[in-house]
């Protein structure tokens, strides 16, 4: 469950009676004696179904749960076509659920509660499904089930689809992470958009398109077109919120689509786990979502209790994979930059997996810089149309920035007879030089960093609102070429620590292959868009190292636009410190920036929950990075909220001699979301990750 640095805004209970569509018994309609299902909470984790059985005659069907305790519980329900894991050959009956925040539903033929699916109450075996997000104790809760025979109404139909906006090639703006009130959480926030609002926020914003990826629901997306209006790209999309081992974005279904939740990693698929006929696998999931057209991207994969935990299953297998990853999720924080870091180290290996953003807005009252296409994928589409968008982002023809009005940057790289933007591959000999191009506007005064299998190879001061830097990196070895562009971090007002770093855009690779081009290759004609002023070019070119030369090596003079005063460079193994939003010569690449502290409450919360207020933390985990202050760890800690959590941490103290990549265990206190050190030991591996 989003509890914490994505919750947003605290939650809130709902009775029935606060139900949004919920409407009035009919006079006519025959009320039958109540079924109480009951049972008790005892383990976080765990899903627990209640069947009862309808008879015929029924037209609604109200269920309520009440706790005696304190366990977080959801509540959902299944047709009599079965609540077994839906796979794209044997669909199920799922009919809606809630999280936490709402505790009571109707469905009925012609209507049904926020989340929940209208149509037939046939009779036979329904379930209800309890997820429980956490049982600090034992707690007994009963299920009501409410049966009403009546008058069935008209019969539910779903809206038309909205597939094409504009038949044109273009570069376009989007947001691949929006919540609706359909979406408990969202709900429960009161200030969330519904589909309707989503649209006249695009316009107002400057986006193009938006993907509405609530959480295991699809009833956002029933009047997609009539909500979208003429100009705007509304998707039909789903989180798919596996509550208890990550949650991927789904987008470019059809308005009735919807992808069940309840996989297991690889590692949990025990020989009883595979006979449950309600269990599925992560290959199941996005086997189907690929069937429907869709792209799926990892959500806020390392983001604590979030964390996206099938990246194992994806290493050794590629139907495991998604197509991306949301390395970027609202403001730019240090799980983001562990997200590029594990991105980029996934693309290492081979798995080339691409970039999205997406601004996982739940409600526009936040006061933790949330706000609608923050951040912004911009894609090279050939239409702004469903299909064309979704095929730009599978291959990642596509840059990611701050927001929709943010900086631009076009990467382009050619060799001869050969040119390619992000997403496309360019092949060579390993002496031959390929020549980068990047038109990067609106980032006078922030830098441009060139990464070489993500490590950092240039840096250039970018001197003017609009410039062009022509550069050049050989082959090699082969491998993948991509751009940031980092400003300074940002602060918010109720806070000391940095909520924002110093990420104000970034590129999808373009891939570098040893070889010849396939036959038929034709360079990639796209050119960024038109500039509102004349075009700047740069000075000149200087040649990049691969990554495997000395870090030294790199050469990165700055670039000035002609008639501007020259300035001063730097280089890979010498990053200018200039200022708060300066890189730092941290150890390791991709390192984050150490003027930036952490600000994840969800260590505050963890680290003072329940009678634990005053006791010693002990965390086991890897050192990310290293600076003066501050040691980043990751970290798994055992039963906190509903699952373990990946976490990183700032330990402030002495952990003399450790260095990027040691495993150690840390004992010590809560300080703000840091952890101040009374002690700590080297380990010799990683810890095993225990469940909660």
């Amino acid at each position: 469950m989003d509890l914490t640095r994505r919750s947003l805004l605290q939650a809130g209970g709902l009775t029935a009676a606060a139900l949004a569509t919920g409407r009035p018994a009919l006079a006519q309609e025959r009320s039958i004696a109540p079924i109480l299902l009951t049972g008790t909470v005892f383990a976080t984790g765990q899903y627990l179904y209640h069947p009862f059985t309808v008879p015929s005659g029924v037209s609604r069907i109200d269920v309520s749960i009440a706790k005696q305790g304190e366990a977080a519980t959801g509540l959902g329900i299944f047709d009599p076509r079965g609540s077994h894991y839906a796979t794209l050959d044997r669909p199920n009956g799922f009919r809606g659920i809630y999280g936490e925040e709402r505790s009571a539903f109707f469905v009925a033929t012609d209507a049904a509660s926020q989340s929940f699916v209208p149509g037939p109450v046939e009779p036979g075996e329904w379930t209800v499904v309890v997820p429980v997000f956490s049982a600090p104790r034992p707690t007994p809760y009963t299920i009501t089930v409410q049966l009403s025979s009546g008058p069935r109404g008209r019969p539910f139909r779903l809206g038309r689809d909205l597939l094409t906006v504009l038949d044109a090639p273009g570069w376009y703006r989007g947001d691949l992470h929006a919540h609706t009130p359909e979406s408990s959480d969202a709900f429960s926030s009161r200030t969330a958009l519904t589909p309707r609002q989503w649209a006249d926020t695009c316009r107002r914003i400057g986006l193009d398109f938006l993907a509405l990826t609530d959480h295991n629901v699809v009833s956002q997306n029933f009047s997609i077109a009539d909500d979208a209006g003429p100009d705007v790209l509304l998707m039909a999309g789903e989180e798919m919120t596996n509550w208890f081992h990550g949650h991927a974005t789904v987008s470019g279904i059809a308005p009735g689509e919807w992808f069940d939740w309840r996989q297991l990693p690889a590692q949990l698929l025990t020989p009883q786990a595979l006979r449950d006929p309600r269990t599925g696998t992560i290959q199941e999931f996005l086997r189907a979502a690929r069937a429907s057209g869709a792209y799926v991207s990892a959500a806020h994969p390392l983001g604590a209790t979030l964390a996206w935990r099938f990246f194992p299953d994806a290493a050794v297998d590629p139907a495991a994979r998604t197509d991306g990853v949301e390395v970027w999720t609202g403001p730019f924080q240090p799980d983001d930059q562990a997200a590029v870091d594990a991105w980029d180290a996934m693309n290492r290996a081979g798995q080339r997996l691409v970039a999205n953003g997406g601004s996982d807005l739940h409600g526009v009252g936040n006061t933790n810089g949330f706000a609608a296409g923050t951040p912004t994928t911009v894609v090279h589409a050939a239409a702004l149309s469903k299909p064309a968008v979704v095929d730009a982002l599978r291959a990642g023809r596509s840059f990611i920035t701050r927001r929709p009005d943010g900086v631009e940057v076009y990467l382009s790289g050619t060799l001869p007879g050969q040119r390619s933007i992000p997403g496309g591959t360019l092949y060579g000999q390993p002496a031959d030089l390929v020549q980068l191009e990047v038109l990067v506007r609106r980032a006078g005064g922030m830098r441009l960093v060139v990464l070489r299998e993500g490590a950092p190879v240039s840096t250039t001061a970018l001197e003017a609102d609009e410039q062009v830097v022509p550069l050049s990196t050989p082959v090699g070895a082969g491998g993948f070429v991509r751009v940031e562009v980092r400003g300074a971090p940002t602060f918010l007002p109720d806070t000391p620590l940095a909520s924002t770093l110093d990420m104000e855009a970034l590129t999808n690779p373009i891939w570098l292959v040893v070889g010849e081009p396939p036959s038929g290759t034709v360079p990639d004609g796209t050119s960024a868009p038109a500039a509102a002023g004349p075009r700047r070019s740069a000075e000149r070119a200087a040649a990049l190292p691969t990554s495997a030369a000395p870090s030294g090596a790199a050469a990165s003079g700055a670039r000035r636009p002609a008639g501007a005063p020259r300035a001063g460079g730097t280089g890979a193994g010498a990053l200018a410190a200039t200022g708060p939003g300066a890189l730092l010569p941290l150890a390791g690449a991709g390192a984050l920036l150490a003027a930036a502290a952490m600000t994840h409450s969800e260590f505050l919360l963890r680290a003072h929950s329940g009678s634990h207020l005053d006791e010693e933390v002990t965390l086991q985990g890897q050192v990310t990075a290293l600076s003066a202050e501050l040691t980043m760890l990751s970290r798994w800690v055992a039963g906190c909220c509903s699952q373990d959590a990946e976490l990183a941490v700032g330990v402030v103290g002495a952990l003399p001699d450790v260095r990027v990549g040691d495993w150690v265990e840390v004992t010590g206190r809560a300080e703000g979301s840091h952890l101040r050190v009374r002690g700590w030991r080297r380990l010799d591996d990683a810890p095993p990750r225990r469940e909660g």
